[in-house]
């Protein structure tokens, strides 16, 4: 790995954690001048001083030295870049990635991948025929909603971390990783996003993965509208939206359309654009429902309340168990699979391993295990 690359996400890491050189420096035993000329790239840095530094600020060894992740550096670099981002979204889709492909490599999981003919659809009943087909594939009720999309995203290939990005920060970001087995879609949510808004933004990425243009800096406007219609018809399809309405025939339009946005698990804004394009209300209505947006007690009035998902950190099932699986089988260190499982489970709930040898336990953590 290239010294001036290892700086580069020392100094973005060290920003994301909130440190300053010389705090950095006083935790690792260096002083900021040290410290500063790494970030440069100007100073070689030694196998103990990268493992403090990495232990320090979070991250793995494998975010250091690890080869970029293409779709990233697009992301971070690109000038006519249309998504939003930010160093914090690109620091966790850089670091995520890493894990998911290091995983990948460690023969932990197999991923997936996608259909490699599946483009952006051109018409909204195009992107309302790509949700149909995708929510087949899941299984379950292809009309009812997704109380776990972080899971139904997994089934498609699509591995989501939800983690805090701030209230201010970026909503997420998705990239493609290329593995020795094939490729990986990498989705990063922002879980401090509320939870309409959230799981639309999973939904939007989970079509850009799914369509081949994971990182995309060119996307028109046209194709996002198509790549949001995609989204919206995933999470609230037309067959359910309809059942639910007519459900509720008795209740008033707001009474209504409130208990679609708890159903499908929507923000207020979503749930009235699709009862909108599902010709469910007209205009008129439209705009009355949108600016009597329910409060908390309306919902709660109606014994209406929205569950929990992508909140706090979050990550897929299979993945969490393929990793608590490796460890089990000896081929994850226990530290290192508390690392990939950012806290989701704490080293007292790990299952019992049987015994390793040191030389495997040091391999496992460097990303290398010994076979």
């Amino acid at each position: 790995m290239d010294k001036v690359e290892i700086g580069q996400r020392l100094a973005i890491a060290r920003e994301v954690a909130g440190m300053t050189q010389d705090s950095v420096g006083a935790a690792v035993g260096l002083d900021r001048t040290a410290i500063g000329l790494i970030e440069k790239g100007t100073r070689n840095v030694k196998v103990g001083e990268l493992l403090k530094l990495a232990e320090v600020l979070g991250r793995p060894v494998a975010f250091f030295v690890e080869p970029a992740i293409p779709a990233v550096v697009s992301r971070r670099q690109s000038p006519t870049n249309s998504h939003e981002t930010t160093k914090s979204l690109d620091l966790e889709l850089q670091h995520f990635a890493s894990d998911v492909r290091e995983m990948v490599s460690m023969g932990v999981f197999t991923p997936s991948g996608r259909d490699p003919d599946a483009r952006t659809p051109r018409t909204v009943k195009q992107a309302e025929n790509a949700a149909s087909r995708f929510r087949r594939q899941l299984g379950g009720d292809p009309a009812g909603p997704l109380p776990n999309l972080s899971d139904a995203c997994e089934q498609l290939g699509l591995y989501l971390l939800a983690t805090p990005l701030g209230a201010q920060g970026a909503d997420g970001g998705c990239v493609e990783v290329e593995t020795d087995v094939g490729v990986a879609g990498v989705a990063v949510i922002n879980s401090d996003k509320d939870l309409g808004r959230r799981r639309m933004t999973t939904a939007h990425e989970l079509g850009h993965w799914l369509f081949g243009d994971a990182y995309d800096t060119n996307a028109s406007l046209d194709a996002e509208r198509m790549v949001n219609a995609f989204a919206i018809h995933f999470l609230a399809p037309r067959p359910g939206v309809e059942r639910v309405w007519q459900e509720v025939a008795g209740r008033t339009e707001r009474d209504r359309a409130a208990t679609v946005a708890t159903e499908f698990q929507l923000s207020w804004s979503a749930a009235i654009a699709q009862l909108r394009n599902l010709n469910l209300v007209d205009f008129e209505q439209h705009d009355l429902l949108l600016s009597k947006q329910p409060t908390r007690g309306d919902f709660l009035r109606l014994g209406l309340q929205l569950r929990s998902d992508l909140d706090g950190v979050s990550l897929p099932t299979g993945f969490v168990a393929a990793c608590l699986d490796a460890y089990a089988h000896e081929t994850l260190t226990p530290a290192r699979v508390l690392q990939v499982l950012r806290g989701t489970v704490s080293s007292d709930e790990l299952p019992d391993p049987g015994p390793a040898s040191p030389e495997r336990w040091q391999g496992a953590f460097l990303g290398h295990p010994r076979r």
